[in-house]
């Protein structure tokens, strides 16, 4: 394990590839809107670094080794239609669940800075 590898700096690597990828489905979503029968797409994965977290008896690189084997979920929801045409997208939750992304995703970059600052620091004293 390297001086870089820290709890939370894997947190942060994975909570911003989730955000990009919901960033990425939100966008098919706003994309398709107009489009018969598409259905709206979401993705998941907050759900699985939380369970990693409360696990307890894990050890600190056993949990950075999980957080590293968690993965986005895109689904599919099939049940939903906004339009006679079949189409599941409804345009004002996709606006919505943009904004909280875009801010989700700024705050991490941001932390993500500070972290690395606070190494830059630690090392050039």
């Amino acid at each position: 394990m390297s001086w870089i590898d820290s709890m939370s700096v894997s947190l942060l690597e994975k909570d911003l590839d989730g955000l990009w990828v919901r960033q990425q489905a939100i966008s098919d979503n706003l994309a398709n809107c107009e489009t018969p029968g598409y259905k709206s797409k979401s993705v998941s994965f907050e759900d699985q670094l939380q369970a990693l977290l409360s696990d307890k008896g894990e050890t600190k690189s056993g949990m950075i080794g999980g957080i590293e084997g968690v993965s986005p979920v895109t689904t599919e929801a099939s049940d939903e239609t906004y339009r006679a045409d079949g189409n599941g997208v409804d345009i004002e939750k996709e606006n919505l669940e943009l904004a909280r992304n875009q801010l989700n995703y700024q705050c991490s970059l941001q932390m993500a800075s500070d972290e690395f600052s606070r190494l830059k620091t630690a090392i050039s004293g």
